[in-house]
């Protein structure tokens, strides 16, 4: 996700974090986590913090994107029982569908990452 979104986030609203990162740490408790877990924290500079996870924080980024993606980030005003075991289902298994690799980031994107 992240990778794609360096690319798709073209007014470059979207910074990242690693969950096991200060960052994180500072607005999570460690108990909403697991090792597929997507955090969208909204607004976390100020004191009116939105934090969405998993599926519906995934559709969320959709709709914040615009566009045509905003088409896809409609699923986010679902019910999330309706698509959120097809998220945990892809996140489980994300790396044999998908066929994911950790990459390194052009350094371009530097100042898009949090501590």
């Amino acid at each position: 996700m992240v990778q794609f979104l360096l690319h798709a986030d073209t007014n470059a609203v979207f910074v990242f974090a690693p969950l096991q990162g200060e960052t994180a740490k500072k607005l999570l408790s460690a108990g909403e986590l697991t090792a597929d877990s997507l955090v969208l924290a909204e607004n976390f500079k100020s004191s009116d913090i939105q934090i969405t996870l998993a599926g519906q924080g995934a559709f969320r980024i959709f709709w914040l994107l615009g566009g045509g993606w905003s088409l896809l980030g409609l699923i986010n005003f679902l019910p999330p029982f309706l698509y959120e075991w097809v998220y945990r289902l892809v996140a489980k298994n994300r790396h044999r569908l998908l066929q994911t690799k950790c990459i390194i980031p052009d350094p371009s994107f530097a100042e898009r990452f949090l501590p």
